[in-house]
């Protein structure tokens, strides 16, 4: 899941309120506060919002790094994502039951996220991450600096 500490403390080093957040990624106060409390994983287009508004890395607002080191703004590229998902898991010979074990999710739930990356959610990706011990900006497609976890 996002880290929602560090979010909400970027938000107010950037002195921005949660109002203005929500506004930001146009959606509720309610959902936004859940995000900052890690009640609820964020979507994959809003973790990157936030990414380039902060100038953060997807690592960074996801606890996987603590840089917080400027970084530039990129979209997602979600072809390059999809393909980074199935290559990743089968590079490492790894089935998608097996994975779905290892994530603790379900086996459809691991098949739609590789064919409909956008409707990735945060603790996926980073457990995702985690497991392969990879970058998240690389997995998405943000840099090309394959970094090891």
């Amino acid at each position: 899941m996002q880290n929602g500490m560090l979010i909400s403390r970027l938000r107010v080093e950037h002195k921005r309120t949660v109002r203005d957040m929500a506004h930001y990624l146009n959606i509720g106060t309610s959902p936004y506060k859940r995000y900052e409390a890690n009640i609820k994983p964020m979507k994959i287009q809003e973790l990157n919002a936030l990414s380039n508004y902060f100038k953060v890395s997807l690592n960074t607002l996801l606890g996987l790094s603590d840089n917080l080191t400027e970084y530039g703004s990129y979209d997602i590229d979600y072809k390059y994502l999809r393909f980074s998902l199935r290559y990743i898991r089968r590079m490492n010979r790894i089935t998608q039951k097996q994975l779905a074990k290892d994530l603790k999710v379900s086996i459809p739930t691991v098949a739609n996220f590789e064919k409909h990356p956008d409707t990735l959610k945060a603790d996926y990706l980073r457990a995702f991450a985690q497991r392969f011990s990879v970058s998240v900006d690389y997995i998405c497609g943000k840099t090309l600096k394959k970094e090891v976890l």
